[in-house]
C-alpha cells in the first residue's frame, strides 16, 4: 500500500512539473525534431553532392540539334554517336529529317 501511495505522489509531482514547464518542454521537443531533420537533410545533401561530383567526371557531348554541351550520362543517344540534350531536341531533329 505504501508503494502505491509513493507512486501516486511521484505521478502528481511529474504532472505538476510538466504543467508548469510545458512551454519549455514543447520548445525542447521542437528543437530536437528540428536538429534531427537538419541531420537527415545534411546526409541527403551529401549524397546528392557525391552524385554531382561523379556525374561531372563524365565526358561532355554536343547536342546535334542545338549545340548545347551536356554530360554523356544525361544525353540521349540516337544512331550510335549522335547525341541530343533532351527529348525535345531529338523530336525536332527527327521531324526535320
Amino acid at each position: 500500500m505504501k508503494w502505491l501511495f509513493l507512486l501516486f505522489i511521484i505521478a502528481v509531482a511529474v504532472v505538476l512539473v510538466a504543467t508548469r514547464y510545458r512551454r519549455q518542454i514543447q520548445t525542447g521537443i521542437y528543437l530536437w525534431r528540428m536538429f534531427r531533420k537538419m541531420r537527415q537533410t545534411g546526409k541527403a545533401e551529401n549524397k546528392r553532392f557525391e552524385n554531382k561530383v561523379n556525374s561531372s567526371d563524365a565526358p561532355l557531348v554536343r547536342c546535334a540539334r542545338c549545340g548545347v554541351w551536356t554530360p554523356q550520362t544525361k544525353a540521349m543517344n540516337l544512331r550510335g554517336r549522335v547525341f541530343y540534350c533532351s527529348a525535345v531536341c531529338m523530336e525536332n531533329a527527327v521531324k526535320v529529317v
